[in-house]
């Protein structure tokens, strides 16, 4: 899977799940900043990601992966094409 297949599909997750306007979403946003997600917000995020990839994820995998261009590139190496 590509980094812009996976945007796609984080980007679909993050406005109907989080209600996140479609125009912050950019590889360079920020969870805690740009896209105003709290603690609490980034557990559901990352549970998430996990049933939508189907994969197990680990938290401590994601705790460096601070921009959406981090975790789609993490998530473009571990979900299988």
């Amino acid at each position: 899977m590509t980094s812009e297949e996976v945007f796609a599909r984080l980007k679909t997750l993050l406005v109907n799940d989080f209600r996140i306007p479609d125009a912050k979403i950019t590889m360079e946003a920020t969870f805690r900043g740009t896209l105003g997600l709290d603690s609490l917000d980034t557990v559901d995020f990352i549970y998430l990601v996990s049933k939508t990839f189907g994969i197990k994820a680990d938290i401590n995998e994601f705790r460096e992966l601070h921009t959406v261009r981090l975790v789609c590139e993490f998530l473009a190496k571990k979900v299988p094409a």
